[in-house]
């Protein structure tokens, strides 16, 4: 029973894997801040951050099922 985790490009050099895509063990209670944080990220960090389940934006703590494909993005604006 697993989580497939996608990393936005500028997130993936900071975290704990290193690796754009990861899978992690689903557990009742799983949440999406619970794999962030996991990852060495921090409560702050989180804010700045936007959670997709399942290509559906979604809350930080909202409960992740088995075989749910969970993405972080970070918003990016230019001008």
């Amino acid at each position: 029973m697993t989580v497939s985790v996608t990393w936005f490009p500028t997130l993936v050099k900071r975290t704990r894997s290193k690796q754009p895509q990861t899978v992690v063990e689903w557990r009742a209670g799983l949440t999406p801040r619970g794999v962030f944080l996991a990852e060495g990220f921090s409560e702050a960090d989180a804010e700045a951050v936007m959670v997709i389940i399942n290509d559906a934006q979604a809350g930080h703590t909202d409960a992740l099922k088995d075989g749910d494909r969970l993405e972080f993005m970070v918003s990016i604006q230019g001008g």
